[in-house]
């Protein structure tokens, strides 16, 4: 089954015009995965943003890209992905240290994801 991503404007991040993607097996929900902020690679949580601005999990599933090869595709809610370094501070909308994104595509050996 497909996975068509579309992300209407939102306070999370920038619109996605529609996207679809060919899975090469079934999506698994993911709790961290490793990003690059200010040059250096870092584990940071991640969570789904729904479109009432409610948290729904990440999702990552194996996938095919023709720039990068085989990689997991990682997806959230209607509204993308939050991403937060580590801390105790809840998901927030504003935080300053947290931020929003369309979607992510991470290597596809899992290295860069913790699954849940």
């Amino acid at each position: 089954m497909s996975v068509f991503l579309q992300i209407d404007p939102n306070p999370n991040c920038p619109p996605l015009d529609g996207m679809i993607f060919q899975p090469r097996g079934d999506a698994r929900p993911v709790h961290q995965l490793r990003y690059e902020r200010a040059g250096e690679p870092v584990w940071c949580d991640i969570t789904g943003v729904e479109e009432s601005g409610g948290w729904t999990p990440a999702l990552a599933c194996p996938i095919d890209d023709s720039g990068e090869g085989a990689c997991y595709l990682v997806y959230g809610g209607g509204w993308g992905l939050r991403l937060k370094e580590p801390s105790p501070s809840s998901w927030d909308l504003t935080a300053p240290d947290q931020w929003g994104a369309t979607y992510l595509l991470v290597g596809g050996d899992g290295a860069d994801l913790q699954f849940a």
